[in-house]
């Protein structure tokens, strides 16, 4: 069944008479509908016995991110449990590049099996199938995609994203963006993913549920438009995904991640699941895996085995 949520996620005034009907229920059980998607961050405005939802800011234009991809697939669901679920279990029906985009995730996902925190219109939530050829490693993928984002962020005026290994863009030490890249089988050859991004934009503080120091991009860029900003990102994605699959990680692409990592020559913690070393983050070898200098001893570790901290001790 419609959510109520669904409903109003056209932004326009729906009747209080209208909703009632709809969903079979007293003016006082809808009201209580309301109050819960308003303690989850959604703005509702309920005045003149109408309810309409207030987004964060304007909604995206599927129409004109169509027109500069006309070769993609762009599915635009307004709201749904993860736009990563979305694409996975549709994967016989997708091409490489297509993408689905949304306003509000209710089931949303981070690394590790966090959950990802998503207000109406509060942030710039994607995700994108890409298939790469089954035998290569892919291995520093998610630091590509960190990459991409933060290239774009520079594009549109301002160059104070910095990346965390592996699949973080933070702005001022704060989580600004992440990344959650899933594989879905191969088939003729080719390995499927999906590449799953959010990146906050106005997250209201007082009613996030996110449970971590976060940033939103309308600190640095406040006059953002959420639709040029996928534009931007999905243009310099593309064409970095293009370049990893031919090079991988190139001695230059671990040139520009030394210059924009955040933890570069700090002290840090590796988290693993039973231990936690303390070293100097050293940047990134050719592999995309991080190194890690410990006393006179150099080590690497993949992405997909540890957490990074910084350390602050």
């Amino acid at each position: 069944m419609t959510s109520l949520l669904e409903i109003l996620a056209d932004c326009q005034p729906h009747s209080f008479e209208n909703l009632t009907a709809l969903f079979a229920c007293s003016d006082e059980e809808l009201l209580a509908r309301i109050q819960t998607l308003q303690k989850q961050g959604i703005l509702i405005d309920t005045a003149f016995g109408e309810v309409r939802l207030i987004p964060q800011t304007p909604l995206l234009s599927a129409v004109k991110i169509q027109q500069v991809f006309p070769r993609h697939k762009i599915m635009y669901v307004p709201v749904i449990d993860s736009t990563n679920r979305l694409l996975l279990t549709n994967m016989s029906r997708l091409n490489k590049g297509d993408i689905c985009i949304t306003e509000h995730q209710t089931a949303g996902r981070g690394r590790r099996g966090r959950q990802w925190q998503s207000p109406f219109a509060a942030q710039a939530i994607f995700s994108m199938m890409w298939q790469v050829d089954a035998g290569k490693s892919v291995d520093g993928l998610s630091l590509t995609v960190g990459m991409a984002i933060r290239r774009a962020i520079c594009k549109l005026g301002s160059d104070q994203a910095k990346l965390k290994w592996p699949n973080d863009i933070l702005l001022h030490g704060r989580k600004l963006a992440g990344i959650l890249i899933e594989t879905a089988g191969t088939e003729n050859g080719r390995l499927n993913l999906v590449i799953g991004v959010g990146i906050n934009i106005a997250v209201v503080r007082d009613t996030n549920q996110i449970d971590q120091a976060w940033a939103n991009l309308q600190e640095i860029l406040p006059k953002i438009d959420r639709t040029l900003l996928l534009i931007t990102v999905f243009e310099e994605l593309i064409q970095a995904l293009t370049e990893f699959e031919r090079h991988g990680i190139t001695p230059e692409f671990q040139q520009q991640w030394r210059q924009n990592d955040a933890f570069f020559q700090h002290e840090v913690n590796i988290i693993k699941e039973k231990q936690v070393i303390s070293g100097v983050e050293q940047g990134i070898d050719e592999r995309g895996h991080l190194r890690l200098q410990v006393g006179n001893e150099w080590m690497t570790f993949n992405g997909g085995e540890v957490s990074l901290r910084k350390n602050d001790g």
